[in-house]
């Protein structure tokens, strides 16, 4: 079972993605408030989080560089984002993003994430 943390200052938006991933068999959930995410990641032993970039408070862009400091790349970050211009995933990758994808996210697109977690997780035991 996959470990996924969703982030968004969207309520509606943040629960309804940690239900699609409850759905497709993760133990997910989510935060509304960026401050709380490190910690929410910590407590879940999340293995992927999915990261909105515009959030008052914190930025995705910084929080994604606070997760790598505290993570290194153990973690998969995925920007979930309405930013979609080449500058925006310029900006994604330096900050630490291993992928940017543009809201709403398609099904596809996330069982693609979740496979990469396990290809993962089966390399490390490898």
């Amino acid at each position: 079972m996959v470990r996924a943390l969703v982030v968004d200052d969207h309520r509606d938006v943040a629960e309804s993605l940690a239900r699609l991933l409850q759905s497709m068999g993760c133990a997910a959930t989510f935060v509304v408030h960026p401050s709380k995410a490190i910690d929410a990641a910590a407590a879940l032993d999340a293995e992927i989080v999915f990261l909105d970039i515009g959030m008052p408070e914190i930025d995705g862009y910084h929080l994604a560089r606070l997760f790598r400091q505290e993570y290194g790349e153990t973690i998969l970050l995925v920007a979930v984002t309405a930013y979609g211009t080449d500058e925006d995933r310029r900006r994604s990758r330096q900050a630490g993003f291993d992928a940017h994808v543009h809201k709403p996210v398609d099904i596809p697109i996330i069982e693609s994430m979740l496979a990469t977690v396990l290809a993962s997780r089966r390399g490390r035991a490898g």
